[in-house]
């Protein structure tokens, strides 16, 4: 299979500025820097408890009990939470991410809570 010019290639630019080429590697920026999983639990922590891995979590996205089980009950909480991604995450016991974190965010990797009345979560961006 022959060889495309390098400014046929996918990955390559070539710009010409004055007499000089600059060549420029271009690399698509993911749309989530979190890589992974969190897992939450609704309800009592239970072994028969509804249980949801989010892979890969949106970073700066709020995740309320309402859209990870939709078909919870009204004022349902998470009952555990685990953070086996990239990027930490904050805990809020308000909904929609509202008022101050848990006192033990942000979580960072393979840290887990708890016994906590949790509504929400909120993916932190990535460094």
């Amino acid at each position: 299979m022959p060889l495309l010019p390098y400014g046929r290639r996918a990955g390559f630019a070539v710009v010409a500025t004055g007499s000089a080429l600059v060549l420029a590697l271009t690399v698509a920026a993911p749309a989530s820097a979190s890589h992974g999983t969190v897992t939450v639990t609704l309800g009592e922590p239970l072994l028969t408890a509804p249980r949801v891995s989010i892979k890969d979590p949106v970073d700066n996205h709020c995740y309320t009990v309402k859209e990870v089980f939709p078909d919870a009950p009204a004022g349902s909480t998470f009952s555990s939470v685990g953070n086996h991604a990239t990027t930490p995450i904050n805990a809020y016991e308000g909904d929609a991410c509202s008022g101050a974190p848990t006192a033990t965010s942000p979580m960072g990797y393979g840290m887990f809570l708890g016994g906590a009345p949790i509504r929400s979560i909120k993916i932190l961006s990535g460094q």
